[in-house]
């Protein structure tokens, strides 16, 4: 198919941005003077960048083009790029402990004018941090081309408590708003529900996630988490291309198996709910159980498993900040479980998870590392487990970024569940 548009952007966020969500552009960076105007704010200066980057590429290219800009604000202040490492320190200096605003502006343009423009903004607050952090970060050389000096995918994400608005403003372009204007103006075809296009974003998401991680995208499996969602989104959810839901409430889940049963590619069935002995043989015939905690519980499923004849993947849910109402084994109780569980026929633990506190951004991202640390120290070459299940729609990126391989997605797939 020929090409519809031009990305007018070399930023390799963008890029991956569009490819995850399936969309393909050829790309051409502008040559224009990125200097603000006398007297100009902050969102009239990054609608002009996106605006003449938008035009500049279209008149060069002849064809359609999309053009993009990101400031980051403080104080009605534009922070650029640093100039320099002492620079980059002193930006995170005057972020560190407080909020900022991330404006990313966007436009789409033809030989003939400006046809579509948007902007999205978003506020972002930052940890304290001390001076050695910040120069820690610096020296990893991260910042030097990123405006404000992070870049809120990659290590400067430790530095984030948290965020007001869309995520995505922050990495560099509105996904869902750019999607919908690339739509509205007859240069992509529109989704074929409201899901599919959430669905979209969320894979556009991942990829710049793993882009800014240096992974494959192909190694994230998204969970729709479809607990307590109407039977008529999930149909929507398979026709857009998920093949994983996860369900917590096993007579939900079976009414729902029974109504998409011979569908072909038939779903993949996770069980994310806290797993309960007395349900053991009917969440024994789920593809992936997350969130076995006890030798007992795998125990149950095992003999459920093996009458079934069948060896069940589960993942062992760790509790890594004490919250006992969450379930979990403590890190510290960790080996002793997985050689309990070594000696049950019928189940073969192939990773663990975990369910994080709320501590914002750079707290969850913690939390998923220190997940990681505890699975590469107790991995071996007979066991090696190699899936991590931790993220969820509010702090999944953070998950990505530590090496998630499963994340359960809910209401930024589903929307709000129904109860």
């Amino acid at each position: 198919m020929a090409d519809r548009f031009v990305l007018g952007s070399g930023s390799p966020r963008r890029r991956a941005m569009l490819a995850g969500a399936g969309v393909t552009a050829p790309v051409q960076t502008a040559d224009i003077d990125e200097t603000p105007a006398t007297g100009e704010g902050p969102l009239d200066f990054t609608a002009r960048m996106a605006r003449e980057k938008a035009a500049a590429v279209a008149a060069k290219r002849g064809l359609p083009a999309l053009g993009c800009d990101t400031t980051v604000i403080v104080d009605g202040e534009i922070l650029g790029k640093p100039v320099d490492d002492d620079d980059a320190v002193a930006m995170l200096r005057r972020l560190s402990g407080r909020s900022h605003e991330v404006i990313s502006a966007w436009a789409i343009a033809d030989r003939g004018g400006i046809r579509r423009v948007g902007h999205s903004v978003t506020v972002v607050r930052f940890r304290p941090a001390t001076q050695a952090q910040i120069e820690a970060y610096v020296a990893t050389g991260e910042p030097r081309d990123k405006a404000g000096a992070y870049g809120i995918q990659d290590q400067g994400m430790r530095l984030v408590e948290g965020y007001e608005g869309d995520y995505l403003t922050v990495v560099g372009m509105p996904l869902g708003q750019v999607l919908a204007g690339l739509v509205a103006e007859g240069l992509l075809p529109a989704p074929p529900s409201a899901l599919a296009g959430r669905l979209m974003v969320l894979r556009g998401r991942i990829a710049a996630g793993c882009d800014a991680a240096g992974r494959d995208p192909g190694a994230v499996t998204l969970v729709g988490a479809s607990k307590a969602q109407p039977l008529a989104l999930l149909k929507d959810a398979l026709a857009a291309g998920v093949r994983d839901l996860g369900e917590s409430y096993v007579q939900d889940w079976l009414e729902k198996a029974a109504a998409l049963a011979g569908l072909d590619p038939a779903p993949v069935w996770h069980f994310i709910g806290r797993v309960q002995r007395n349900k053991a043989k009917h969440i024994a015939e789920a593809d992936l159980v997350h969130g076995v905690y006890a030798a007992r519980t795998a125990e149950a499923l095992g003999r459920r498993a093996r009458a079934a004849g069948r060896v069940l993947p589960i993942l062992i849910q760790v509790d890594l900040a004490g919250e006992a109402s969450k379930g979990g084994v403590a890190p510290d109780g960790l080996p002793a479980l997985l050689d309990d569980i070594a000696g049950v026929d019928g189940v073969r633990v192939d990773g663990l998870m975990t369910l994080p506190p709320q501590e914002g951004l750079a707290g969850a991202r913690a939390r998923f590392a220190e997940l990681r640390a505890l699975r590469d120290g107790l991995a071996t070459a007979e066991r090696p487990l190699p899936l991590l299940s931790m993220g969820m729609s509010g702090d999944f990126d953070a998950a990505v970024a530590e090496g998630a391989t499963h994340v359960r997605v809910g209401t930024a797939l589903f929307g709000p569940r129904g109860r």
